[in-house]
């Protein structure tokens, strides 16, 4: 009995903790198969529309992509066989506190940055292990390699 009200707990509770914290990001464009891993470990298909959060780890499969728009019209595309995370995120322009830090831990990613760097060029961060970037203004493009 307390293990069964436990885990009915948990599903009431997880989907509240997630609409609890903002979303920074909207998917505007996927194609195949592409999943979620939220903070609290739960794993979802991602579908046009749905929101992004901080922690969240998004996993690309075989000819799969999908389309990010930040809070601060950040424009992420990510290729298939990627993997990348939302580490930290924040975006509060009038008080110039902004941040944004993620990993690409392998695949392709081609990035198109937002007002965050504008308020701040030190504030954007994009890690990977070994990677291969290309930088021209506002726009590159990284790949890392396992």
């Amino acid at each position: 009995m307390k293990k069964s009200f436990a885990v009915g707990m948990w599903f009431f509770v997880t989907p509240l903790l997630l609409l609890a914290s903002p979303s920074v990001a909207l998917v505007k464009s996927l194609h195949g198969e592409v999943l979620v891993t939220h903070a609290d470990h739960t794993t979802v298909p991602l579908k046009q529309g749905d929101r992004i959060f901080e922690k969240d780890s998004i996993k690309t499969a075989s000819n799969s992509t999908i389309g990010l728009v930040f809070e601060d019209n950040t424009l992420i595309s990510i290729g298939s066989n990627a993997e990348f995370l939302v580490d930290e995120y924040l975006f509060e322009p009038e008080n110039k506190n902004v941040k944004f830090k993620s990993n690409l831990f392998k695949g392709i990613m081609a990035c198109k940055t937002g007002l965050i760097p504008k308020i701040n060029p030190d504030a954007m961060e994009i890690k990977a292990k070994t990677a291969t970037i290309g930088i021209r203004g506002t726009y590159f493009v990284a790949e890392a390699k396992e």
